[in-house]
C-alpha cells in the first residue's frame, strides 16, 4: 500500500511538473484551447518518434564525416601529448636557467661591491697623491724660475701641499717628503719676500703708482703665503709697504699743496672787516668811499658752488699754470681734499684686498700731517671768513665720504674753529671800536657796514641753518648787537631826526633785502623785521609832522581831552581850510621826498603807502572830532575834504606801490 507521505510527495512532484509545463507556450496554449491531454500526448509522442527517425537517418548519412572527425581528434590528442612533453621539458630547462641567473646575480653584486671599493680606494689614493705629490718641475721653478704667473701657481700648489701635511702628518710618505717640502717652503718664502719688497720699492715712483699697484695686486697670494708660513717676513713686507707709501704720499701731498698755493687768490686781507676806517675802503680812482663795495670776503655768491663740485676732479697744476688761473682758498682746499680722499679710497681698497688689514690711518699719518701743516700755515694769514666757512663745510662733507680719515678731519676742525672765532671776533671788535666820523657816510643812503654785515650773516645762515657751525651763528648774533649800536651812533651824527630815521630805515631794509635774496630765515631775520617796522612807524610820524603838524597835534590833544566844549573854533576852521588848500601839494611833496630818501624803490613805496594811510587815519579822526564838537555842521564844514577824495588821490600813487 502507498503510504500517505508518498502520495503527498507524488502530488507535490506532479504539481511542480504542471507548474513547469505551464511555462511552456505550446502546453499553455493546449490547456487554454481545451485540447484533450491524452490525444495531445499521443500527438507529441508521434512527433518525437518522427524526429528520432529523422535524426537516425541523418546520422547514418553523416557517419563517414563523423569517423573522419574522430580520426582528426585522435591525431590532435597525440600532438597535444607531444607538446605537453615538450613544455614539461622547457619547464625543467627554465628552472635550471633561473638557478643559474640567481647565481650570476649574486656574483654580479659581489663584483660591483669590489669595483666600488676599488674606485673608492683609487679616488682616495689619487686625492692623496694629488694633494701630496708635486710636479717634477716645481723645485726648479720655485728656486730658479722667474716670479711670474707660473711661479705664483707653483706657490699656491706648494701651499696646498703644506696645508695637507698638517692634516696628514702621520702618513709615512708625508714624513719622508717633509724635509724637501720645508726646503721648498723656505726658498719660496724668501723669493716671495724679496719680490714683494722690490715691487713695493717701485711704488715710490709716484708717476706710475697706479700701474705698479695694479701689478702688485696680482701677487696678493704671495703675501698670503708669507702670512701662513713666514709671519715675520709678512710683517716685514707690510711694514715696508706702510713706510714706503707713507713717505711717498707725504712727498706727493706736500708737493701738490705747495703747487696749489701758487694759484691762491687773496679774497680778503686784515682790513676786510665789517667796519674799517674810511681810508681802507676808498675806491682806487676816487677819494670817495665805495659804498657799493661788498667784497667776496663777506658775500657767498657763486662761491657756494664749491660744495656742489666737491666730487669734481682736482686741479691739475700744470694746466692751471698754463692758463694763469687763480682760485679762492676753498677751491684749493677742495682740490687737495679730493686728492687726499681719492688716494684714501684707493689705499683702503688695495690694503683690504692685499694685506687684509686696515692700514690707511698709518699710511696717511704723514700725508695728513703735511696737509694739516699746509692748512695751519694758510690759516695763520687768512682773513677770509666766507672761505673758511666753506672749508669747514667741505670738512663736514668729507668726513662722511672718507671715514678712514676721521682723525685728519678732527684736526682740520681743531684748526678752523679758533681761526674762525678770531676772524669773527675781529669783526665784532671793528664794529665796537669804529669811529662814525672815520667810517665815511654817504648821506642817508645804506652804509657799507650794514651790507657787509648782512652778506656775512646771510652766508652763515645759508651754510649753517642748523647743527655744528663752529660757533658762527653765536658770533653773528654778537656781531648783530654791535652793528645795531654802530648804526645808531652813525645815525646820531645827522642833525635832523628825520635823516636819522631815514638812515636807519635804509640800512635795516638793505639788511633784510639781502637776507631775503639769500633766503635766510631765523632769529636774525625776525629781529631786523621788527626793527624796520618800528623805524618806519617813527618816520611816518615824522614825515606827517613836516606837513601836517598842527592838524596832528590838534587831533592828539583833542582825543586826550575829556570834553570838547573848549574847542578853539578859529583854530579848527583854520585847520580845515589849510588842509583843503594844501593837502594835494603836501602829498606830492611827501612822494618826492620819499623817492629821494630811500635807496630801495620798493622800500620807499612801502613807506609812502604807510604815510598816506596814516594821513587818511588822522584826517578821519579829525573829521570825527569836528562832528562830535558841532552837532550841526559848522559854516566851514563845506571846506572839509571828503575821505573819498583823499582815497582817490592815494590811488594815483598806489600804482607805484
Amino acid at each position: 500500500m502507498m503510504m500517505i507521505g508518498d502520495e503527498e510527495d507524488v502530488a507535490a512532484e506532479l504539481a511542480s511538473d504542471l507548474a513547469t509545463l505551464e511555462k511552456e507556450e505550446f502546453v499553455r496554449d493546449a490547456l487554454q484551447q481545451g485540447v484533450p491531454l491524452r490525444e495531445y500526448s499521443k500527438k507529441v509522442e508521434r512527433e518525437l518518434r518522427e524526429v528520432e527517425a529523422a535524426s537516425v537517418r541523418d546520422y547514418v548519412r553523416q557517419s563517414s564525416q563523423v569517423a573522419d572527425l574522430h580520426g582528426e581528434m585522435t591525431k590532435c590528442d597525440e600532438i597535444l601529448g607531444k607538446m605537453q612533453d615538450m613544455l614539461v621539458g622547457f619547464e625543467s630547462d627554465l628552472g635550471s636557467v633561473s638557478s643559474e641567473i640567481r647565481q650570476l646575480q649574486k656574483e654580479s653584486r659581489k663584483m660591483s661591491i669590489k669595483l666600488r671599493n676599488k674606485k673608492a680606494a683609487e679616488a682616495k689614493l689619487s686625492s692623496f697623491l694629488a694633494s701630496w705629490a708635486f710636479p717634477p718641475d716645481m723645485p726648479s721653478i720655485l728656486c730658479d724660475g722667474e716670479v711670474d704667473e707660473t711661479f705664483l701657481d707653483q706657490v699656491e700648489m706648494l701651499d696646498a701641499r703644506l696645508s695637507f701635511r698638517r692634516k696628514k702628518h702621520a702618513a709615512k710618505s708625508v714624513a719622508e717628503v717633509g724635509p724637501a717640502l720645508d726646503k721648498l717652503k723656505l726658498k719660496a718664502c724668501a723669493r716671495s719676500r724679496d719680490y714683494l719688497i722690490e715691487r713695493i720699492s717701485e711704488l715710490r715712483r709716484l708717476q706710475s703708482i697706479e700701474v705698479q699697484r695694479t701689478r702688485l695686486a696680482r701677487f696678493a697670494p704671495l703675501f698670503a703665503f708669507l702670512e701662513r708660513h713666514a709671519p715675520e717676513a709678512a710683517s716685514e713686507v707690510r711694514e715696508f709697504y706702510v713706510e714706503s707709501m707713507s713717505k711717498a704720499l707725504q712727498s706727493l701731498f706736500k708737493t701738490y699743496n705747495a703747487a696749489l698755493m701758487k694759484f691762491d687768490l687773496e679774497v680778503a686781507n686784515k682790513f676786510d672787516l665789517v667796519a674799517v676806517d674810511e681810508s681802507s675802503v676808498r675806491s682806487t680812482f676816487t677819494s670817495r668811499v665805495s659804498l657799493s663795495k661788498r667784497g667776496d670776503g663777506f658775500s657767498l655768491g657763486d662761491r657756494v658752488d664749491v660744495l656742489r663740485r666737491i666730487d669734481a676732479p682736482p686741479i691739475i697744476t700744470h694746466v692751471a699754470l698754463a692758463e694763469d688761473r687763480r682760485y679762492p682758498f676753498e677751491e684749493l682746499f677742495r682740490s687737495a681734499l679730493r686728492h687726499l680722499t681719492d688716494a684714501s679710497r684707493a689705499e683702503t681698497d688695495f690694503a683690504s684686498a692685499f694685506f687684509r688689514a686696515d692700514l690707511v690711518p698709518r699710511i696717511f699719518g704723514k700725508a695728513s700731517a703735511a696737509a694739516l701743516e699746509h692748512l695751519e700755515n694758510k690759516l695763520f694769514q687768512c682773513h677770509d671768513a666766507v672761505g673758511l666757512l666753506l672749508v669747514a663745510k667741505l670738512v663736514s662733507i668729507g668726513r662722511d665720504d672718507a671715514p678712514r680719515l676721521a682723525s685728519f678731519f678732527d684736526h682740520c676742525d681743531a684748526l678752523l674753529k679758533p681761526r674762525l672765532s678770531a676772524i669773527f671776533q675781529a669783526n665784532i671788535e671793528s664794529a665796537r671800536r669804529a669811529d662814525p666820523a672815520r667810517l665815511g657816510v654817504n648821506g642817508v643812503m645804506p652804509h657799507y657796514v650794514a651790507r657787509r654785515y648782512a652778506e656775512l650773516a646771510a652766508t652763515v645762515l645759508a651754510l649753517y641753518p642748523a647743527g655744528d657751525d663752529h660757533g658762527a651763528r653765536r658770533a653773528i648774533a654778537d656781531l648783530r648787537g654791535e652793528i645795531l649800536d654802530l648804526l645808531k651812533r652813525v645815525a646820531a651824527s645827522f642833525k635832523s631826526d628825520k635823516d636819522r630815521l631815514v638812515f636807519l630805515v635804509n640800512n635795516y631794509d638793505l639788511i633784510l633785502t639781502i637776507f631775503h635774496e639769500r633766503r635766510a630765515t631765523g632769529e636774525e631775520v625776525l629781529h631786523f623785521e621788527a626793527k624796520l617796522k618800528k623805524e618806519r612807524e617813527l618816520f611816518v610820524e615824522a614825515e606827517l609832522l613836516t606837513c601836517f603838524s598842527k592838524l596832528i597835534l590838534f587831533v592828539k590833544q583833542a582825543e586826550t581831552s575829556a570834553t570838547t566844549t573848549n574847542t578853539d573854533v578859529v583854530l579848527v576852521e583854520r585847520l580845515v581850510r589849510d588842509f583843503a588848500a594844501t593837502w594835494k601839494t603836501a602829498i606830492d611833496k611827501i612822494h618826492r621826498d620819499i623817492l629821494a630818501y630811500f635807496a630801495n624803490f620798493l622800500n620807499g613805496m612801502e613807506v609812502l603807502k604807510q604815510v598816506l594811510t596814516q594821513l587818511l587815519l588822522y584826517y578821519t579822526r579829525f573829521q570825527k572830532i569836528v562832528q562830535k564838537t558841532w552837532r550841526r555842521p559848522p559854516p566851514f564844514a563845506k571846506d572839509l575834504v571828503p575821505t573819498a577824495s583823499i582815497l582817490d588821490e592815494i590811488k594815483k600813487y598806489s600804482h607805484s606801490f
